[in-house]
């Protein structure tokens, strides 16, 4: 029998969950690996001061855009309207108008940036991404596939543009337009995605106003809109503190960091985005709800906690072998901004499971506590000791936002145990680095060959014990693969 929310039996919900993090783990790869690779190819081909100039023009668009995802996607997902085709037309139309007004916004600024970092270079720049709001409106039908857990189509809407803009980006570039390749190329990636997601939408993207419906959103809103201004604080701040300190090279050096370490918050964001259906159908039960938490947490870490580790090991090499040199001042800051991002998404989608029970405040809190912390401590490090003292400094926004955090989940959750869950996912990143260290130790010239072995016994290391500490997982999330029961007893609620 199929549940009300979904279009298969409840009993299928756990396979739909193994699978849905194969399908999003992929795209994750698939993804972010492009990413990543064309912001390589990137700081490869242009100067630091080219990067610097894009990255203060992408964090301002970028900060625009996480104050305009307030939380509609993720109401509408948790919403049982009768009527779902409407449910999903006013939820488009309030994001659509919300697109067009930070759209506004956008060419606003335009000017007032140019004034603030003195170089009238940015203008033009930040009008020509001025559509970004609402092409991503464009892009809404993916919420319906999220909600229904058919993750494939999901992505498929979701991949084009990352897809389509590496390789007009990369064609730009290799023309000779630099920075403006970054910009024309995000262009015909975001309008490539925005026809994908039109031609394969089961509903029509129709104008349906509704004023109750936009009470409701707001409702939920709110916020997640205050948590999201005290995230540009920090992403905002940074980019704009590390140009007054150390000028455009400086603005390259925070946005390459800020580029590569956010393939580790991609990793929790992938799994969240894969269980949060199955938290709203099932936040009546606590117990599964902490299953959910605890199962994803340890799955999360299998990919965050080895990426920022390897980071922060590798990351010399990767600025004197592939990047150039001309990064050197940078790698101390990917090495801190590597780890302390790593560990700040062990328990990270707490606020996925506060949302799924309609409660969104929380979240505005942990925002705020973060934005105070970097205000109090790495800024003012940044102008005192410079990039070491600011990476450092990180440090003091991780403690605020893993108290605050831990605080929250043991309210809604109190049978987790944060600090065990933290421990248990440290291990194998722990022996996988002591492994490399103790390799160093007998190690004689560093060779670009001696580096790739060091990332091989890494990556074995890491693997081989996970394997050992978490094989009755990885045989359940096999299991449901393959169309069978795992090795855990299934939990109420998601099971027959």
């Amino acid at each position: 029998m199929a549940s009300e929310r979904f279009s298969f039996p409840r009993a299928e919900l756990r396979g739909r969950m193994a699978r849905g993090a194969i399908v999003n783990g992929s795209f994750l790869m698939l993804a972010e690996g492009i990413v990543v690779i064309q912001q390589v190819v990137v700081a490869r081909l242009l100067t630091t001061a080219q990067v610097g100039l894009y990255g203060i023009v992408s964090v301002t668009v970028i900060t625009l855009l996480t104050l305009k995802q307030v939380g509609i996607d993720e109401q509408y997902v948790q919403q049982d309207e009768h009527d779902q085709e409407l449910a999903f037309q006013r939820a488009f139309t309030i994001d659509l108008v919300l697109g067009g007004i930070f759209a506004v916004l956008l060419v606003i600024l335009a000017p007032v940036v140019a004034v603030a970092y003195g170089d009238w270079a940015l203008a033009p720049l930040m009008l020509a991404l001025a559509y970004l709001p609402i092409a991503f409106a464009l892009q809404a039908p993916s919420w319906i596939f999220l909600r229904r857990m058919d993750f494939v189509r999901q992505r498929i809407v979701q991949s084009a543009a990352p897809i389509a803009t590496f390789v007009a980006t990369l064609a730009l570039l290799l023309a000779g337009l630099e920075v403006w390749a970054l910009v024309l190329g995000a262009l015909l990636g975001n309008v490539v995605s925005a026809a994908v997601a039109a031609r394969i939408s089961p509903y029509p993207l129709k104008l349906r106003f509704h004023g109750a419906s936009a009470k409701v959103y707001a409702r939920f809103s709110w916020p997640i809109m205050l948590a999201a201004v005290a995230g540009l604080v920090i992403r905002q701040g940074q980019v704009f503190a590390f140009d007054a300190h150390l000028g455009l090279a400086g603005a390259g050096f925070i946005t390459l960091a800020v580029t590569l370490t956010r393939y580790v918050d991609r990793a929790d964001q992938i799994v969240t985005t894969t269980i949060y259906p199955a938290i709203c159908a099932v936040t009546g039960r606590k117990e599964v709800m902490t299953e959910l938490f605890m199962k994803s947490n340890r799955v999360t870490a299998m990919w965050a906690l080895p990426f920022g580790a390897g980071l922060a090991l590798f990351a010399p090499d990767l600025v004197h072998y592939v990047l150039g040199d001309k990064w050197e001042p940078a790698v101390i800051l990917l090495q801190i901004m590597g780890i302390t991002g790593a560990v700040h998404q062990l328990g990270f989608n707490w606020t996925a499971f506060y949302r799924a029970v309609g409660v969104s405040t929380p979240q505005a809190v942990y925002a705020l506590a973060a934005a105070l912390a970097f205000v109090a401590v790495p800024l003012p490090l940044l102008f005192i000791s410079g990039i070491d003292g600011f990476a450092w400094g990180m440090f003091a926004v991780m403690v605020a936002a893993w108290g605050t955090r831990a605080y929250y989940i043991k309210k809604l959750l109190p049978d987790v145990r944060l600090t065990a869950l933290a421990v248990r996912a440290l291990i194998p990143t722990v022996v996988a680095s002591g492994v490399v260290l103790l390799a160093r130790l007998a190690e004689g010239e560093r060779s670009l060959g001696v580096a790739i072995a060091e990332v091989v016994l890494f990556t074995g290391a890491f693997a081989l014990t996970t394997w050992i500490r978490e094989r009755p997982l990885l045989l359940e999330m096999i299991g449901y693969l393959r169309g069978r029961a795992g090795t855990a007893a299934p939990a109420p609620g998601l099971a027959p």
